[in-house]
C-alpha cells in the first residue's frame, strides 16, 4: 500500500484489545473469502510500508506495519485483502521475476481487478458496520 506515515508505535499489549480490528478480520474471512487462506501478521516493516500481501504456496500472507494504530491497521487490512482477492497468474509471474522493478509490480497489482476487489471488500465492511449498529 502507499506510503503515508504510520501512527504509533503500538505495543503487543495494546493490540491485544483491538476489538474492531479482530471483528473486521473475522467479517472479511466470512464475507470475502479469498481463493487461499489469508494469514495476517503484524510486522516491523519500514516506515514507508504500511502493508503488503504476498502469495505463498498454499496461502496469502498479509503483513501490516506494527507501528500503526487500530483504525489505520483496519484501513490497510482492507486494502491488502483486496490484493488477496484479486491475485492472478500475472502477479505470480511478476513476483517470481528476478530484478523486477518494484514500480512495475506496484502498478500491476493495483489494476482494475484489484480496484473491483477493493470495492467489494469495502462494501462488505460497510455492511458489517451497519449491521453492528
Amino acid at each position: 500500500m502507499g506510503s503515508s506515515p504510520a501512527i504509533g508505535p503500538t505495543t503487543p499489549q495494546a493490540r491485544a484489545g483491538w476489538v474492531d480490528f479482530k471483528a473486521t478480520l473475522a467479517d472479511l474471512r466470512r464475507r470475502c473469502p479469498a481463493a487461499l487462506p489469508v494469514v495476517v501478521r503484524m510486522a516491523g516493516l519500514a516506515d514507508t510500508i504500511l502493508g503488503e500481501c504476498v502469495r505463498r504456496r498454499k496461502r496469502f500472507v498479509v503483513r501490516l506495519n506494527s507501528n500503526m494504530g487500530e483504525n489505520q491497521a483496519i484501513d490497510v487490512l482492507l486494502h491488502e485483502w483486496g490484493h488477496a482477492l484479486a491475485w492472478n497468474y500475472s502477479l505470480d509471474r511478476l513476483s517470481r521475476t528476478p530484478g523486477i522493478d518494484p514500480a512495475e509490480f506496484e502498478q500491476a497489482s493495483h489494476d482494475e481487478a484489484w480496484g473491483c476487489a477493493y470495492a467489494r471488500v469495502w462494501r462488505a465492511h460497510l455492511e458489517a458496520l451497519r449491521e453492528a449498529e
